[in-house]
């Protein structure tokens, strides 16, 4: 079962692909979460998750909850939302295996994750051409 939290819509989306995603329920009894919402309920719910060694994804709003999460930060970049941008992506990363180590992104809210502060527990997986963070994974 994989639990999300997020707004309607976006659960109707993913639920409309076929993704066995329900609204609400016990972590306990998860095998995943998806987090599309900034939000301090969103920011538990990734704490919980990671305590129980529970993947999660953050999508749209979610990877500001999970970089909250891990005690991370972030910044605003020069870049207009909604841009088109080459990016580096480390292959090595199981979502990147198979693609060519620059590709073209569609970059969402306008931020960049300070390297500077990005906590040991997360690993950098995409950077803008500028050398801005925009992506991170945990392996749990």
């Amino acid at each position: 079962m994989i639990i999300y939290a997020g707004e309607r819509g976006t659960f109707d989306y993913l639920a409309g692909l076929g993704i066995p995603v329900i609204f609400s329920g016990t972590l306990s009894q998860a095998e995943k979460l998806i987090v599309t919402e900034y939000s301090d309920q969103a920011v538990r719910l990734v704490r919980e998750a990671i305590l129980i060694n529970i993947p999660v994804l953050g999508l749209l709003d979610g990877f500001l909850s999970i970089i909250k999460a891990f005690d991370g930060r972030y910044e605003e970049i020069e870049c207009p939302e909604g841009k088109q941008e080459w990016a580096v992506v480390d292959t090595s990363c199981a979502i990147y295996q198979g693609l060519p180590t620059t590709i073209k992104i569609c970059r969402g809210k306008p931020l960049g994750i300070i390297e500077t502060v990005l906590p040991k527990e997360l690993d950098c997986i995409t950077r803008s051409k500028e050398g801005e963070i925009i992506a991170v994974c945990n392996l749990i």
